[in-house]
């Protein structure tokens, strides 16, 4: 593939990039009020929001309920420093799931946000739900009714610079209403938002949607992704973008799933190289 202008960065171009990267580091202290926001037009995010409200709304939170579609919110009065998404999971496939992911675009702005632009992430609070989740699934037998855990590739809208992630339950009416999921989905905002957590961040590289190797090292070992740009998206992917998943993850490292780089191994070698940061293989870490 021919080098693009976009690709190359002189040794003082990186830098500041890596100064930058430090100073949002800095700022990602996750101790500020979180906004929890469903919309009414969603069953998963109305379930999950009446089980919160019957446990009792934390003092760290403010619960919203919008008119909207979730990807197409206007967040312009929300006012908290950190916002959680509580919302339905929608697939062809129709697989039951408890999933967490990061949000934004590479590339055209399908459902909501804006265009090549991604929002602040959460990661260790992420990677706080994932954990949580799995284990419920497992002792409070949801796996029985076919229910699994993971993580998704970073996708969709809507747009905003602050911290924030989506925590879904998928994929079709009868799971967006089953009862127990929606408890389970409650209890972990509840319980696991502000656990400490001090994984190293990483953002994640290749791979399917539903970035299964991710999600195993995550559950399995210290590591908490931020925002991850699976296979598919891999030909929108350029220098300028992986700073920004660096930078709005607050990201240490940098993971590749390595078989699932396909075609572009050799690009994104090259790219990741530039930004100076460790670069493993889950493959490796997950031996």
């Amino acid at each position: 593939m021919e080098e693009t202008k976009e690709d190359t960065k002189s040794v003082q171009e990186v830098e500041i990039q890596q100064k930058e990267i430090s100073i949002e580091k800095e700022a990602k202290i996750e101790e500020g009020k979180f906004a929890l926001i469903y919309s009414f037009k969603d069953p998963a995010g109305k379930n999950i929001a009446k089980k919160i409200q019957e446990m009792g709304v934390p003092k760290w939170a403010k619960l919203y309920e919008i008119n909207e579609e979730i990807v197409n919110a206007n967040l312009t009065k929300i006012k908290e420093d950190y916002i959680i998404f509580l919302s339905k999971h929608q697939s062809e496939a129709g697989v039951k799931a408890l999933t967490v992911h990061m949000i934004g675009n590479y590339g055209e702005a399908k459902f909501g946000g804006k265009g090549r632009e991604l929002c602040g992430a959460m990661p260790r609070v992420g990677a706080n739900y994932l954990r949580a989740l799995n284990e419920k699934n497992q002792s409070e037998g949801l796996f029985k009714q076919g229910f699994v855990v993971t993580m998704e590739a970073t996708h969709h809208g809507p747009y905003t610079r602050k911290d924030c992630l989506f925590i879904e339950i998928g994929s079709s009416l009868k799971e967006w209403n089953n009862d127990l999921a929606a408890k389970i989905v409650a209890e972990v905002v509840i319980s696991e938002t502000q656990k400490e957590n001090k994984d190293t961040i990483v953002i994640g590289l290749g791979g399917g949607h539903y970035a299964p190797e991710f999600t195993k090292l995550a559950i399995r070992q210290k590591y908490a992704f931020g925002h991850i740009c699976p296979k598919h998206n891999l030909v929108e992917l350029n220098l300028d973008l992986i700073w920004m998943m660096i930078r709005r993850s607050g990201a240490d490292e940098i993971i590749l799933d390595w078989k699932g780089l396909k075609e572009n191994k050799q690009r994104i070698v090259e790219l990741t190289k530039i930004t100076k940061l460790k670069v493993s293989r889950v493959q490796n870490l997950l031996k």
